[in-house]
């Protein structure tokens, strides 16, 4: 027997953990090329996806705050619209229930009598004196220019109603005389105000 036969030939693995009883595999490292190596034409065409949906939205948003925006601005423009028709209204009526019911000291005659012009209210002392009024732009009664009337115009209709039911319009003497005053701007409507004078 030859002593190369008799030497021991070394194991290609001298030891392997296992051989120790602690049962343990170590993992085999994975290397794959592609995964490491992303497509930069495909990470480019995903950013530009990320900057065309954030501008999207971007653009959502804003045009939804403008219409808020705007939607605010119409609201409050409405309201003060409202609110000046309103006082105009109001202005005048006070105006008209100061003077007296029907001409004081003549025959009496529904509307203008002699010396009362359709085109100022100077000197108008009776209720019906005022009904068919129109101005625009409204002024005080001795003529001076209300300030922010522009395009502003105040109608008003005297009429005589039953007393007992002033939403009844009649056609002779009642006792009882319906103001009506309505404030238009633009020719919208913005206000309308309405009252009862009765005789003395």
């Amino acid at each position: 027997m030859s002593l190369e036969s008799n030497r021991v030939r070394p194991s290609p693995h001298p030891f392997r953990i296992s051989d120790f009883g602690f049962g343990i595999r170590l993992p085999t490292p994975v290397c794959n090329p592609q995964s490491a190596i992303r497509n930069p034409q495909s990470r480019r065409a995903f950013t530009l996806m990320e900057a065309v949906i954030s501008t999207v939205i971007v653009a959502v948003m804003l045009v939804t705050a403008l219409n808020t925006v705007g939607a605010s601005k119409i609201t409050q423009h409405k309201a003060s619209l409202v609110s000046r028709g309103r006082m105009l209204a109001e202005s005048l009526m006070s105006e008209i229930l100061q003077q007296s019911y029907q001409e004081p000291g003549e025959t009496y005659v529904f509307g203008r009598e002699s010396g009362e012009s359709d085109t100022s209210r100077a000197a108008y002392d009776d209720v019906d004196d005022y009904h068919g009024w129109t101005e625009s732009p409204p002024v005080a009664k001795d003529g001076t220019a209300l300030p922010n009337s522009a395009n502003w115009r105040r109608t008003v209709t005297v009429e005589w109603v039953d007393p007992l039911k002033p939403k009844t319009s009649k056609s002779n003497e009642t006792g009882a005389k319906r103001i009506r005053i309505v404030v238009t701007f633009g020719n919208v409507p913005q206000a309308t105000v309405v009252a009862v004078k009765v005789a003395n």
